[in-house]
């Protein structure tokens, strides 16, 4: 998220990184931007308003750059939009939770492990139903340890089961979300006319900060002694400040 808003000069709609964030979607339309909260939290960003009345966001941390500040927009919009992102992706796909590593055959022992171990419990409380010995030695014991044996017998099979059920719903819902990212990123490779000015109109907007010689630390013009002295000057300045504050 951070390489795409520096990669637009610092300013985006929120309809641009909605393909990277957790979003609800109605018919196909977000239904509020409070999804932006947590970007703006990170990146220390700010919501500005263009001329149109249109609401984009402003990264200053983001903006910096060494290069000169171009004045001309870019022409950002549509199919374009693919080829812009460069190496971020389209949208944020989440990864499905899987229910075990193992393999199949690995999985058919457990089975059968589980399976064997509840008939015999089964097996065993017949017996002990049925004996009309008297519970003595091991015999007691094992009738003293047989309701511990039929739990470990049950939830061999019912943790799994529930866990399986989890399994389903998270990735359920993963799929929501993967859907609706993948709605807002659709958009932005057909955006509609509103869209489409805003988009422009956030390009308009990214003025990027200019680092000119006075904010350069080290460069090639002066001696590496005379520049360390002041970094180290710089620095010591900068503590007193912040013992100040």
């Amino acid at each position: 998220i951070g390489q795409y808003i520096a990669s637009n000069g610092g300013v985006v709609a929120a309809e641009e990184l909605a393909p990277y964030l957790d979003v609800e979607t109605s018919g196909g339309t977000l239904n509020d931007e409070t999804y932006i909260l947590p970007v703006l939290l990170r990146y220390e960003g700010q919501p500005v308003i263009d001329e149109e009345g249109n609401i984009l966001y402003q990264f200053p941390s983001l903006q910096r750059t060494a290069s000169t500040p171009s004045s001309g927009r870019k022409e950002y919009v549509g199919r374009r939009w693919a080829d812009f992102v460069g190496g971020v992706d389209k949208f944020f796909k989440e990864k499905k939770w899987q229910f075990s590593n193992t393999s199949i055959t690995e999985r058919a022992m457990v089975a059968g492990l589980g399976g064997l171990n509840l008939f015999g419990v089964i097996f065993l409380g017949a017996i002990l139903k049925d004996t009309s010995i008297a519970p003595v030695g091991f015999i007691k014991f094992i009738t003293g340890i047989f309701p511990l044996l039929q739990i470990y017998a049950g939830s061999f099979f019912a943790i799994p089961l529930f866990r399986w059920f989890i399994v389903l719903k998270t990735n359920a819902d993963i799929e929501k979300r993967n859907q609706a990212r993948q709605q807002c990123a659709r958009a932005l490779e057909l955006p509609d006319l509103s869209l489409r000015r805003k988009l422009l109109s956030a390009r308009d907007m990214a003025q990027r900060t200019f680092i000119g010689q006075d904010r350069i630390v080290y460069s090639t013009d002066r001696d590496l002694v005379e520049q360390d002295y002041e970094a180290q000057e710089w620095d010591k300045r900068f503590r007193e400040i912040e013992k100040s504050d």
